[in-house]
Order: C-alpha cells, then sequence, then structure tokens
C-alpha cells in the first residue's frame, strides 16, 4: 500500500469517527445513510486486504461476485466474436468500441462496471443476426443478460469478498475507486445541513482533508 493510500485510508477512518458521532443528525436523511454504510464497508474491506485476512465468500455476496465474473466473461468472449464481424464489413469504429478485456473490466467499481456491461450486451444484441455464424445463439444472449441481471440484483451487499476475489495487489485500488465515489456523493449531500448544523458540516470538512503522514514538520512550524 503506498503513503499516499495511506493517507486517504486515514482520511477514512477520522471522517468516519466523525460521521458517526454526529450519527442522530443525518440518521433520517436515507441516501446520507446508505453511502455511509457503503464507506464502513469498504474501509473494512482495505482493512482485510491489508491483513491479508482472506475472508471466505459466502450467500449472496458470492453469487455477486460470481455473477460479475461470469457477465465479464461472456462479454469479452462476445465482443471477441463481434470484432472478427466488425474486421470483415471494415467498420473501424465498431471494432474499437468492442475493444476490451478482462483485467479492463475487472479494474471498475461495481457502478462502472455494470453499465460497461450492458453497452456490450447492447452491442452484441444489435449484432444478434450477424453474429449467429460465429456460435452467438439467442439462448447464450439471454444468459448473458442474466448475469447481468444477478450481479445488478446484489450489487448493494456488502463488498468485503472483493480482497479475496481480486487479491490483495488488485483489491485496494478498486475499492479506493469506490470509496473515493462515496465521498463524492456525502460532499455534496452533507450541504443539506450547512445552515442548520454549521459545527457538524465544518467538522467533516476538516475530517475530509487528506494530511500527509509521511511530512515533517520543521523547526518553524511548518510542514514538509
Amino acid at each position: 500500500m503506498t503513503q499516499k493510500e495511506e493517507n486517504y485510508l486515514t482520511m477514512a477512518n477520522v471522517t468516519l469517527q466523525i460521521l458517526n458521532a454526529n450519527k442522530s443528525i443525518w440518521s433520517d436523511q436515507a441516501a446520507f445513510g446508505k453511502i455511509v454504510g457503503e464507506i464502513e464497508e469498504d474501509v473494512k474491506s482495505i482493512n482485510l486486504a491489508i491483513n491479508r485476512s482472506g475472508v471466505k465468500s459466502t450467500g449472496a455476496t458470492a453469487t455477486k461476485y460470481q455473477a460479475a465474473d461470469a457477465a465479464i466473461s461472456r462479454a469479452v468472449k462476445y465482443a471477441g466474436l463481434a470484432q472478427i464481424h466488425a474486421l470483415e464489413i471494415g467498420d473501424t469504429i465498431l471494432f474499437d468500441a468492442l475493444s476490451t478485456s478482462v483485467t479492463q473490466f475487472e479494474r471498475l467499481p461495481d457502478q462502472q462496471l455494470i453499465p460497461a456491461l450492458e453497452n456490450i450486451y447492447a452491442r452484441i444484441e444489435a449484432l444478434a443476426e450477424e453474429l449467429k455464424p460465429y456460435g452467438v445463439s439467442k439462448d447464450d444472449l439471454e444468459i448473458f443478460q442474466k448475469h447481468i441481471e444477478n450481479f445488478k440484483k446484489h450489487k448493494d451487499n456488502p463488498r468485503v469478498v472483493i480482497a479475496e476475489r481480486k487479491g490483495f495487489n488488485n483489491a485496494i485500488p478498486t475499492l479506493l475507486v469506490e470509496l473515493k465515489t462515496s465521498f463524492f456523493k456525502l460532499d455534496r449531500l452533507i450541504k443539506i445541513w450547512e445552515s442548520t448544523h454549521e459545527k457538524f458540516v465544518a467538522d467533516y470538512e476538516n475530517g475530509r482533508i487528506v494530511i500527509p503522514l509521511g511530512a515533517r514538520h520543521k523547526k518553524d512550524g511548518t510542514i514538509s
């Protein structure tokens, strides 16, 4: 884990403490509470990845990632077949639009992975007749869509098993992307209370400042 990532995780923990200390203020705001819950899950996931604690995938969450992996596998397979068709008809724009890989999909957080998969599905469905000679049947497309829907159905479940699914080295950057997206949302929702709970808003905004942990104080009191 890099120093920058450690700094961001420290900020997240500090901000969570502020949020939990003021829970009575925001607990009735459903959208805000949901995002705080997601942040707590991501912070827990990052700590699990750091400790390499080997969390086992069980229940609905396991189904979520099994569905994601299955959908990714089919998206890459069918996109590759559609690229052959694009080459045969000389459609370079279509060819480029279908360029993807398992790695590219796996690096996407949930909120980006779903539309990316749906985009590939829509393109493949539009080419259903043209792709029949390549072995892509109607049943194949239905199964592809079912995997996407299964993934969408479980996307709000806890994400702690992402550490196991991707492995230690790849999990943390992915989780940090999701964490940053969640804070992006909170930074805007916090304005709900800027005129009624000024101290809460000020404490939150101060907590959101990422302080370099590796900085050293100079004799004059400044930070280097």
